[in-house]
């Protein structure tokens, strides 16, 4: 993983020009507009069921419920951008399907002339994320366009779904009363396409959307929360300090109607349009994490949500990367499932930041979603090796 971050050096060094005074401010190192973008023929191989964990798709605590082998799978992955920053990954169980059904460059609908990226879900067994190829550096600013999602409408019926579905072999419950895409998101671990309960495990700070009937969160509508599913647009980070379970993970610190709301609470900041474009960031400087999403919104209008969070304060899952102190958040509990030997937050380790957007679960979620201008800035000022990462 070295490679790529180092790239990050070169890539600042011909932001700056050699020989130009260093700037104040942030100072772009990697950006992806997808004009010119090549993938490559990625081709499709055997799913190698990553182990990554006891969540995984043939980790322990599924293996110790019977649920093994996974189902019969393939994958596909392909590093591109500016010295293979990002990496496009995708699952299916569907043999001999066609890559660019799940990821590919199309027109603008709002601008014809420009280029943007499809990330579509044609099963909701299928899954794609685009990731971050490296650790993030320890100070990094993510931004990048989101729009014209089609993944549901949080109302009874279908959801966007083709048929009856299910979350199975992971989860036995209905599939189409949850269908939604990841806008963007830090992960404690390599983001890849897996099934929704690795997923819920590994989160440390989001900004998603999930349609659901009926309606297990309340949306701000300006004046109160109201219970609904319908495009609702989530701004939180994982409650470190919170029970949570083996199937959900820990529980939500939730940003909406101006403030975080009490631990657990399941809120979103508003309701996102469908045929819309999205400013989006998620910033880290230092302990502090500062979520962004601005546009025109279903009931705030055009405008801008935008909450920063110490993660050191509120124990925010995981967020120590490697050589970092945890301080109060360690934790050595873990789940009777699982035993000692899994505790939630040992001493003495650390966990690298990684971004993602898309659809990662294959066992949820059907539609689609257009990404655009992904950017990684870094500070120009200092400058030096400790900005590039491990």
């Amino acid at each position: 993983m070295r490679g790529a971050m180092a790239g990050l050096g070169i890539w600042m060094l011909a932001a700056l020009g050699q020989g130009d005074d260093v700037p104040s401010g942030w100072v772009t190192v990697a950006e992806e507009t997808f004009e010119h973008v090549d993938f490559g023929e990625p081709g499709w191989r055997v799913d190698e069921v990553p182990d990554d964990g006891p969540f995984a798709d043939a980790g322990r605590f599924f293996r110790d419920r019977g649920i093994t082998p996974p189902p019969e799978a393939f994958r596909a992955t392909a590093p591109f951008g500016q010295g293979g920053w990002l990496t496009a990954e995708s699952y299916t169980r569907s043999s001999g399907a066609s890559w660019t059904d799940f990821v590919a460059v199309v027109s603008d609908p709002a601008r014809p002339d420009n280029r943007v990226l499809r990330i579509a879900s044609p099963a909701h067994t299928d899954a794609t994320v685009i990731r971050v190829s490296s650790p993030l550096p320890p100070t990094y600013r993510l931004s990048l366009r989101v729009g014209f999602p089609r993944f549901g409408d949080g109302l009874p019926g279908l959801n966007g779904y083709d048929d009856e579905e299910k979350g199975e072999p992971w989860r036995p419950d209905d599939a189409r009363k949850q269908n939604g895409f990841y806008w963007l998101t830090i992960l404690d671990a390599l983001p890849r396409p897996h099934n929704s309960v690795w997923i819920h495990h590994h989160r440390k700070v989001v900004i998603d959307s999930d349609n659901h009937f009926p309606p297990w969160m309340e949306v701000f509508d300006g004046e109160g929360f109201r219970p609904s599913g319908e495009h609702p647009v989530m701004m939180f980070a994982i409650d470190g300090r919170g029970e949570g379970s083996e199937m959900s993970g820990k529980p939500f610190l939730s940003f909406s109607a101006g403030g975080w709301q009490p631990p657990g609470a399941i809120r979103a900041v508003d309701a996102y349009l469908p045929d819309e474009w999205y400013d989006v960031s998620i910033t880290r400087e230092g302990d502090v994490w500062i979520l962004e999403v601005s546009g025109r919104f279903r009931y705030g209008g055009r405008t801008t949500y935008r909450v920063g969070i110490d993660a050191r304060q509120a124990c925010v899952w995981h967020f120590n990367r490697p050589g970092e102190d945890a301080g109060d958040c360690v934790d050595t509990r873990s789940f009777a499932s699982l035993g000692p030997e899994a505790p939630f937050w040992p001493p003495g380790e650390g966990w690298p930041d990684f971004f993602m957007f898309g659809d990662p679960h294959s066992n949820y979620y059907e539609g689609e979603v257009l990404y655009d201008d992904v950017r990684l800035e870094v500070p120009a000022h200092p400058f030096g090796p400790s900005q590039l990462g491990e």
